[in-house]
């Protein structure tokens, strides 16, 4: 038996979620903390608030 090919499955290209906000790629980055230090990072603002630190923040030898 035949398989007709219709066009149709496979990977897609351009699928999935678009970043949202920043043009440049992103990596991911893991740290490790204790559930009261998560909780804080979370009220404080989380991954967008840890990015803003770090941007504003000067070098040691600055």
């Amino acid at each position: 038996m035949e398989k007709k090919l219709t066009g149709r499955g496979g990977p897609g290209r351009g699928q999935g979620r678009k970043p949202k906000g920043y043009s440049e790629a992103m990596k991911a980055v893991s740290i490790k903390m204790n559930e009261e230090q998560r909780e804080k990072l979370n009220l404080l603002g989380g991954a967008p608030w840890v990015r803003e630190k770090i941007d504003k923040a000067k070098l040691p030898h600055e």
